[in-house]
């Protein structure tokens, strides 16, 4: 009975259900282009918004360039991303070259990437909260709050995996949702840790052994599809991708270097702003501490996220439909909150599978910080950033403003998970 509960799909019933579906998607595809286009607008033309944002494009074409001049890729180039990066840096080359049309045809990859997004949230909508418009609606306007880099950076690329794979779970196809954590895993690193979430969400229905038969083999192959031709090419190479990330430093806006900032403006420590990794950090007396703190602090978080999904999945004999969205944003922000370096494209992580959340009050209140943080690390980045590279007490407040405002939807999102009740599931807080 609780395997059929974790498999099955809740549909809008009758003809009122297939006639509200048809209005939703005129309506939120509607609002998906124009928001788009705007979106589309201001993130191509400097003078609307700001020429920082293209530091990364430029970085991406730079490298393609030498690709496709004969070099390979973490043999010849080095690459600062994991392989399933590498092809969404290559296609816009092939389409608009490298030179001036490669951010167009870049940010327009992009796009089709956000409507499978929209594609994904409709489709967890009509599992979980009747085909109503509230998911798909609240993906549609929220993630416009991050700005640019939306469409600037390949961060949507596993924020839309993530979301896929909680709908995908949702349905009942916990293969699906592996292979999406799998691919997502080889384009930035975050999903792999949902993985372990996938599995401890379905042992209560399903048992161990066909837990891990049905994820752990897709979960390999959305991973190998890009990872294995990379190791191919270079394992040492390949390994790089990943180490490069794992030496950086207190990058100015973590929770870290936030706390370390506001102790220099005190003048309990002195901090100073260096440059290292492609990233600013913060070095000071106490930067070593906090390097090695947040390690330990992220290996914490992310057990405790285990340990929550674990519990709640005992509880309720397997995780529900509604439940999958929830436990993957609890392990994202566990993941991204402890740790030593929160650029501001990683809100993009959190608000796809997070936009799955607006069917229940609880979620939405979540979403609507997370998107008022967003808005803030919009001033931070890229308008008063270097004024924060120099530590102004303004710009430091602002980066704690930000700061708080993710803790609390993270802590938004963890009480709504942790107390919904068994007969409430439709919904991430009982309530519609």
């Amino acid at each position: 009975m609780r395997a059929a509960s974790v498999a099955g799909r809740a549909r809008p019933e009758g003809r009122d259900g297939r006639q509200r579906g048809a209005h939703v998607d005129l309506l939120v595809v509607g609002l998906w282009l124009l928001t788009r286009a705007v979106l589309l607008v201001i993130s191509l033309n400097p003078r609307l918004y700001s020429a920082a944002v293209f530091g990364d494009v430029r970085f991406y074409a730079a490298k393609v360039e030498r690709m496709l001049q004969g070099e390979l890729p973490y043999r010849d180039v080095a690459i600062e991303y994991p392989p399933g990066s590498v092809p969404f840096t290559i296609v816009p080359a092939l389409v608009g070259g490298t030179g001036a049309g490669y951010r167009l045809a870049f940010a327009c990859e992009m796009l089709l990437v956000d409507a499978v997004g929209l594609w994904a949230a409709t489709r967890l909508a009509s599992v979980v909260d009747h085909g109503r418009r509230r998911i798909p609606l609240a993906y549609v306007l929220a993630i416009v709050a991050m700005g640019p880099l939306l469409l600037l950076r390949f961060d949507l690329v596993p924020a839309v995996c993530v979301l896929l794979a909680a709908a995908m779970a949702a349905e009942g196809r916990p293969g699906w949702a592996a292979a999406a954590l799998g691919y997502g895993t080889a384009a930035k690193i975050f999903p792999g840790v949902l993985a372990p979430l996938l599995v401890l969400g379905l042992v209560p229905a399903l048992g161990w052994r066909r837990s891990l038969l049905r994820t752990v083999p897709p979960f390999l192959a959305g991973f190998g599809l890009t990872v294995v031709p990379a190791l191919l090419l270079s394992v040492g190479g390949t390994a790089d991708s990943v180490l490069f990330h794992v030496q950086r430093g207190v990058q100015i806006e973590s929770l870290w270097a936030n706390a370390i900032g506001l102790l220099d403006v005190l003048g309990v420590v002195q901090a100073r702003t260096v440059n290292g990794f492609g990233a600013y950090d913060l070095s000071s007396s106490v930067s070593g501490a906090a390097k090695l703190l947040s390690g330990v602090a992220t290996l914490a978080a992310l057990a405790a996220a285990a340990w929550l999904v674990w519990r709640r999945a005992r509880r309720d004999g397997g995780l529900g439909p509604a439940d999958w969205a929830a436990a993957f944003t609890v392990g994202v922000f566990a993941f991204v909150l402890p740790t030593r370096v929160l650029s501001p494209q990683y809100l993009v992580w959190l608000c796809a599978p997070m936009a799955a959340l607006a069917a229940g009050l609880a979620g939405r209140r979540a979403l609507w910080v997370l998107v008022a943080a967003a808005a803030v690390s919009q001033v931070i980045f890229p308008f008063r950033y270097t004024q924060l590279r120099r530590l102004y007490p303004f710009d430091v407040g602002l980066l704690t403003l930000r700061n708080l405002l993710l803790v609390a939807a993270c802590v938004l999102v963890v009480r709504a998970f942790a107390a919904t009740p068994a007969a409430g599931r439709g919904t991430v807080d009982g309530r519609r």
